[in-house]
């Protein structure tokens, strides 16, 4: 094993040499201090054993056999008034890894017993089966007994669309789906009939199948054997989660025989992106369980035995679905909660009910989040302490600003600072939340602040479904002799599990050779994506090999290396726009110092080349003016986002000239926004530019 060549060292990163120009080089001080120079690849946990993702699950489902697994709970009752709907929770049951592992087993050997996926797999060829549902444990027991059967998994985004779905389904050619029972009617008339190679649909998501409905005609969740019944869709036959389960109980199958490979692929996870067709991007068995090697060694954001983790994003993305695997793996709980049932003031809690916000019922001690929501928890709790007034309001910012290291303004004492933000916490459900996981998006540094001094450290993290999710973290906690980063806006220490260089970037300014080192991200390493499914051209575009022989990733994203070693990034290369006065405007920078601005939670900036500035249109929160203080007017929203901007160091060319109010609420349902709440441009653009519509209200049509 040669040692790297190091030319320096800060807290979190040795620099190592490098021959490319314009290019420099990192990798995590634990590489080297502690792997002989070598990447994290495989835990301690799976030495001598395979390592895959069901190899993880089952050493945990020994180790951890009587630690509860899961807690999931059903809807009650779904009382539908108009468009709108709200649930009634029942209380929390827990699951063990011990009867966990039971039912994955089981569902593994009912998928055996299915003629097309059994035949594939004795034959060792690929065999591709779909997910298309939210977020619940009955996802993960899917994805899981998928795995056991040797069978690889391919994520289907509800909010892509009809179309985006469909190119998923032909292009993997899946044999079977797993489809939520409340989505099950939308692909049976709009997908599955035009996908041949579809033979089989299993239906899951019964907890999210309410018991009971008042206003709007039940649909009630099939019961065993039911969904049997149920009439061809093309080729296509149904079942039920649950009746697959109860086939396998009986099969006698040795797992062992069609288990995967390290280097089976386990994932072809589609990501929306910005623009284009969705790419599929192809994810090994040791890409996972790289970064969850990584976790482990990096010791500050890992999961213990104990943690509940609140799951709630979509485990179609990236980020979720990685947490939730090393938590599993570490032998956590994970208590399944709904995007739209969190807190008292989510959309599908009835008025008044405390009982059933998923939060407060759970208590969770760890929270992985996307900037969107915790921008929505500050701004709310922002609005309702302003309601508030009075000593409350002076009480409460007393306290913050005590824990923010501001001037208190009202001499407020330690134990008066716990009682009064302890009492929030408590009332909204984080007051056994230890740490929150933050990524998907850049997250504003005023947000980071505010969570960080009201609930627990905020530990953003960045990459992309290429690098696994997890490409750096911030060590929000300290670890050995690294220090705790108690800063804010920075992505934080790389990854054991992979390295990164910073590449030049003169038309933009940014350059390795300034005395921070500045340029695109490239990213290789052990949790690195072999590239896009049966898109070699795009593959080759952004999985390049360079002269050391590895493939690197080449982000878009521009970042500066610090001093200690921690990443900031501080634009988008791929969201760059050349104004018609030569000035390149970084859209996505300018849109995170325009959330700063009160009143402002969703917008989106529009510039072109022939135009010399560039124009911004707010959207209205999911929550409603109310919950950012009100409509904002046109005119006073300009004057506050030039003010705000001036302060933050924006030039002129980059703060927008005119400003549109749209009482539109972009959703992933829209196609306006990704799952994980990302922009997208070009339909954004397509929306705002029809006749009369905002763009040209701005005489600024495309």
């Amino acid at each position: 094993m040669t040692q790297p060549k190091i030319k320096s060292r800060s807290s979190y990163a040795v620099e190592l040499e490098c021959d490319e120009p314009d290019t420099r080089h990192w990798m995590h001080t634990w590489c080297v201090d502690k792997n002989g120079g070598e990447l994290a690849r495989v835990p301690e946990m799976l030495r001598g054993s395979e390592a895959t993702i069901f190899n993880c699950f089952e050493k945990a489902t020994q180790v951890h056999a009587d630690r509860c697994c899961m807690y999931t709970r059903k809807v009650e009752e779904c009382k539908v008034e108009g468009s709108k709907q709200f649930w009634k929770k029942g209380p929390y049951s827990p699951r063990t890894y011990a009867q966990v592992g039971r039912e994955v087993k089981a569902v593994a050997k009912g998928l055996l017993s299915l003629s097309e996926v059994a035949e594939r797999r004795k034959q060792k060829k690929e065999c591709i089966l779909a997910i298309l549902a939210e977020t619940s444990a009955d996802w993960m027991i899917s994805a899981q007994a998928s795995f056991a059967a040797g069978c690889t998994i391919t994520t289907v985004y509800s909010t892509l669309g009809h179309e985006a779905m469909l190119h998923g389904l032909l292009e993997t050619e899946a044999v079977l789906i797993f489809v939520d029972w409340g989505l099950y009617k939308t692909l049976k008339d709009k997908v599955l009939a035009q996908c041949p190679a579809l033979k089989y649909i299993v239906i899951i998501g019964e907890d999210l199948a309410p018991l009971s409905t008042v206003g709007a005609p039940h649909n009630p969740y099939p019961k065993l054997n039911e969904a049997s019944s149920f009439p061809l869709i093309g080729a296509a036959s149904s079942t039920t989660l649950q009746d697959l389960m109860s086939i396998g109980q009986k099969v006698d199958l040795d797992l062992q025989a069609f288990a995967p490979r390290a280097d089976d692929v386990a994932f072809i996870m589609y990501t929306s992106g910005s623009t284009g067709v969705p790419k599929g991007v192809i994810l090994s068995h040791s890409n996972f369980v790289s970064v969850l090697a990584s976790v482990i060694a990096q010791d500050c954001v890992t999961p213990r035995a104990g943690d509940v983790l609140i799951s709630y994003l979509p485990l179609a993305h990236i980020l979720e679905l990685v947490i939730e695997v090393t938590s599993m793996c570490q032998g956590a709980t994970i208590g399944y909660a709904h995007p739209r049932s969190l807190t008292a003031s989510s959309p599908y809690i009835m008025h008044g009910d405390s009982s059933s916000p998923d939060l407060t019922s759970l208590r969770p001690t760890i929270m992985p989040s996307v900037p969107a929501i915790l921008e929505a928890i500050r701004t709310g709790l922002m609005k309702k302490v302003e309601d508030g007034g009075g000593l409350k309001k002076k009480l409460f910012w007393g306290a913050m600003n005590r824990r923010m290291k501001k001037p208190a303004g009202c001499g407020i004492c330690s134990f008066l600072d716990n009682t009064v933000l302890g009492k929030v916490k408590k009332i909204a459900g984080l007051d056994r939340v230890r740490l929150i996981v933050c990524g998907g998006a850049p997250l504003g540094a005023e947000t980071q602040q505010f969570v960080t001094a009201l609930v627990s450290p905020v530990a953003q993290g960045y990459g992309a479904t290429e690098t696994t999710s997890c490409a750096t973290v911030q060590e929000a906690v300290r670890s050995g002799s690294r220090p705790a980063d108690e800063t804010y806006g920075r992505v934080g220490a790389i990854q054991p599990a992979n390295e990164i260089k910073l590449l030049s970037v003169p038309e933009m300014n940014y350059l390795v050779t300034d005395p921070e080192p500045r340029g695109e991200v490239l990213i290789a390493g052990n949790n690195v994506s072999a590239g896009y499914y049966k898109m070699a051209d795009k593959t080759a575009e952004d999985f390049r090999k360079h002269a050391d022989g590895k493939i690197w990733f080449h982000t878009g994203d521009v970042a500066v290396m610090e001093k200690d070693g921690a990443l900031r990034i501080i634009d988008r290369k791929k969201d760059l726009i050349k104004l018609a006065g030569g000035e390149f405007v970084a859209l996505g920078k300018v849109e995170a110092c325009l959330k700063q601005v009160q009143g402002i939670a969703c917008v989106c900036v529009f510039a072109k080349s022939d135009m010399n500035y560039c124009v911004a249109i707010v959207s209205q929160p999911e929550k409603g003016w109310g919950s950012v203080g009100g409509r904002p007017d046109e005119a006073v929203l300009v004057a506050d986002a030039t003010k705000k901007l001036r302060e933050v160091g924006l030039s002129r060319f980059e703060i927008p000239t005119k400003i549109k109010v749209d009482d539109t609420i972009w959703t992933p349902e829209s196609g306006l926004v990704t799952a994980s709440l990302k922009l997208q441009r070009n339909p954004l653009r397509a929306f705002y530019n029809q006749p009369g519509g905002l763009l040209e209200q701005m005489e600024y049509k495309f």
